[in-house]
């Protein structure tokens, strides 16, 4: 009877243990080159990145000032390995000089270990409490 409370316990500071931290989902962030300034756009290179499309926003900000927010932006189209984007708000002239920055894409929960995590864990707390019954 004793057992499955003290399963339950360890079960729950192991999960615990396990969860990121505040700052590890934040750190997250993909920075590309500015090639091209113009008007009210930019071209800028995302390499190999699939996940920069249309539509999808992000920050421009200068590195040479411990990454001072400069500009955010709206991408308009993707060609081969550039990015075309719209500035739709920014604090000072956007330059080749300057970094564009986007959050990649968050993988769906059940493609993450924290979930599977949780779902053996579940399974053993529920056979262990279901055993001492």
């Amino acid at each position: 009877m004793r057992r499955a409370p003290l399963l339950l316990v360890i079960a729950s500071v192991v999960a615990f243990l396990g969860l990121p931290d505040e700052s590890a989902a934040q750190s997250l962030a993909a920075r590309f080159r500015i090639e091209e300034v113009r008007d009210t756009t930019f071209t800028f290179t995302i390499g190999q990145q699939k996940w920069v499309r249309e539509g999808r926003r992000g920050l421009a900000v200068d590195p040479a000032r411990a990454d001072e927010f400069v500009a955010e932006f709206r991408v308009l189209r993707v060609e081969g390995e550039f990015a075309e984007a719209l500035i739709t708000g920014q604090t000072r002239r956007l330059q080749p000089a300057h970094v564009a920055v986007m959050q990649p894409p968050e993988r769906p929960f059940w493609r993450q270990a924290l979930f599977w995590m949780g779902v053996v864990g579940g399974a053993l707390v529920g056979v262990a409490a279901g055993s001492s019954i």
